[in-house]
């Protein structure tokens, strides 16, 4: 990460973070800027921070720009409100004896209550490696460009500084005024302070990353007189995301990273600027991903149809419940298809047709209502392909308001829309004919990710659960497991219960953080990863037979760890060689083999069973 200076703009509400492609020498051009600033990522993607009216201009001035993501606001990913799907069964094996020893778990979210007796060893060292809280200004840290960073023994000498009864606070300023990444953390890998709890990962070590909350997302709240909720840049997810995958290469240990937050816009088909970072770090050995759906599911957030035929019309009719400041949406047409549109406002003043051109914008002003808005197309967007249509509305009224699509060049003529996280909108601004489905939150739905979906007690369906597939037939979810009233640890101790998306997703990091450990750590596959991660727990996940899979509520199944490793006990089994009293899923020995394998240490071998007479 570039952080040849600090960036006075990420703190502004005033001005807005965009995540951006980059190519050349950006950073030496940006820095010349002075009405923005920016900073590098990855060797690809940054961060800009500029106002809104000044965007279009720094574009133009700043031509090693190619490309930036659609601002959404990412929001937490918990709802109001251990010993499940097989855990136990395997943690007390003692052939296994998987708690997570030596493996790296890195969570992006709202921070860790360092200072709780369940992240802190019986020698009292920390099991906290690293923080990086984003979210503290006027920082002289150098190593990256937003906040600043606490080391292991900076945070062993705050644990100190409390034993002895002084302010650990001013060694280790960062706290977790939220609690949401500390009740995360307790799941995944509490060490069992508590005697009513334990972690799934209880020996694992945590490398925290703290969000900085959006200042910019926070005043559109404020101003459209919403309740001030946590939300979020993309930009400083993949900067914190980034973090963590540059610390594990770093320390060469193994890492499974819980992603807390999401957002329930965009493409929806793993293409977009922050999915497609994802997708590429989750080819990476030793690291292992797992992001949570959402609870998106029973928001009426997302409206969904076909346009038939070159010149139909198909209307997505919106209630807005109250007078807002600030909204926005995208519509998407899916390529090649392409749609010009018409906006009629509750009093049924019309915008007129708005021709779809390249690039186009048009300023609307509805008279009776006082309300301005600006349609922008983006034909093709340009990761994607697919025609965006970006609405924006100043001052909208509450209402019906109706948008008509007019097919142009009609194949399937399929569109989607989706609205920002239902917390971010008044209560009832939804779409009157809404589509559950195709509701997983961003980057959920991105190619190698465990994505998580979530049940209730006797696993009963929970509506808010983000529904898939994806909008090019991916399939997500990949597995679901409970996600209500899971006991974990809370800020300054004691426990709690957690539920959402976030609750389910940080059960399936810890069993994830335990098959790093045996795969890694114990040497039993070096080679393990994401992808192999993910098709473990599909094998192993337990199907119900009155239910098609894969399913768009639940994926391949419900999680099952056991039958994760009975799965991977019969595929080792088999390939030593070993055809005795085996014990495979179906209980029953295959009888088909074509070669006999086996290993002298590290050597590998195998021969044919003509070669050894086999039958």
């Amino acid at each position: 990460m570039s952080t040849s200076r600090e960036c006075k703009f990420y703190y502004d509400p005033n001005t807005a973070n965009y995540l951006i492609e980059y190519k050349g020498n950006f950073k030496e051009r940006i820095d010349k800027i002075t009405y923005a600033c920016g900073d590098t990522i990855t060797d690809t993607i940054g961060v800009v921070s500029v106002k809104a009216k000044d965007f279009d201009r720094l574009l133009k001035e700043v031509p090693e720009i190619v490309f930036f993501d659609f601002r959404i606001m990412y929001v937490l990913q918990d709802i109001s409100p251990i010993s499940v799907d097989n855990i136990n069964n395997i943690k007390i094996n003692p052939y296994l004896n998987l708690t997570g020893r030596g493996v790296l778990v890195g969570i992006v979210d709202t921070g860790i209550d360092y200072l709780n007796e369940e992240f802190i060893r019986e020698d009292d060292t920390s099991r906290v490696i690293s923080i990086w809280d984003q979210s503290i200004s006027n920082s002289s840290d150098k190593t990256v460009y937003i906040g600043q960073t606490y080391s292991n023994e900076q945070i062993n000498n705050a644990i100190i500084a409390r034993r002895n009864n002084n302010d650990p606070y001013a060694i280790v300023p960062s706290r977790d005024e939220v609690g949401h990444g500390t009740k995360a953390a307790g799941i995944i890998g509490a060490r069992g302070y508590n005697k009513g709890f334990q972690g799934i990962a209880q020996d694992c070590d945590f490398v925290i990353v703290k969000l900085v909350e959006s200042a910019n997302f926070k005043r559109q709240l404020t101003e459209n007189g919403l309740q001030s909720i946590p939300v979020y840049n993309a930009s400083e997810i993949v900067g914190g995301i980034e973090y963590l995958r540059r610390f594990a290469m770093e320390r060469k240990q193994p890492m499974v990273i819980y992603l807390g937050v999401g957002s329930s816009e965009g493409s929806h088909d793993g293409t977009n600027l922050i999915s497609r970072y994802v997708t590429s770090i989750g080819s990476s050995r030793g690291l292992c991903f797992v992001a949570g759906v959402g609870n998106e599911g029973d928001s009426q957030g997302h409206a969904s149809g076909y346009i038939k035929n070159v010149g139909d019309t198909k209307v997505v009719d919106l209630r807005v419940s109250k007078e807002m400041k600030y909204f926005s949406m995208y519509i998407w047409v899916r390529r090649p298809n392409i749609a010009s549109i018409n906006v009629i406002s509750p009093t049924g003043e019309a915008s007129a047709i708005i021709q779809a051109k390249v690039n186009k914008i048009a300023p609307v002003k509805f008279v009776f209502l006082d309300t301005d808005m600006i349609v922008r197309y983006y034909n093709p967007e340009h990761f994607t392909g697919h025609e965006v249509i970006f609405i924006e509305f100043s001052n909208i009224k509450p209402g019906i308001w109706r948008f008509s699509l007019i097919g142009n060049y009609i194949t399937n003529g399929r569109y989607d829309i989706w609205l920002s996280p239902k917390g971010t909108l008044p209560e009832n601004t939804i779409f009157l004919e809404s589509d559950p489905y195709t509701t997983l939150t961003m980057p959920s739905e991105a190619v190698n990710v465990i994505t998580v979906a979530y049940y209730g007690n006797n696993n009963a369906l929970i509506a808010a659960s983000g529904k898939g597939f994806n909008t090019n037939n991916l399939i997500n979810p990949d597995i679901a497991t409970i996600g209500v009233n899971i006991i974990t640890t809370k800020v300054l101790g004691g426990t709690t219960t957690f539920s959402g998306s976030s609750a389910a997703s940080a059960v399936v990091t810890g069993a994830c953080a335990l098959l790093l450990q045996w795969g890694i750590i114990d040497g039993n596959d070096r080679t393990i990863y994401t992808k192999k991660v993910r098709s473990y727990l599909m094998y192993g996940a337990n199907r119900n037979i009155s239910i098609k899979y894969p399913s768009r509520e639940i994926g391949y199944g419900d999680f099952d760890l056991l039958g994760t490793f009975n799965t991977i006990a019969g595929t080792y089994r088999r390939s030593r060689g070993n055809t005795e009293n085996c014990d495979y899923l179906n209980n029953e020995v295959s009888k088909d083999y074509q070669f006999k394998e086996y290993y002298i240490n590290d050597l590998f071998i195998r021969i044919p069973k003509e070669r050894y007479g086999g039958s």
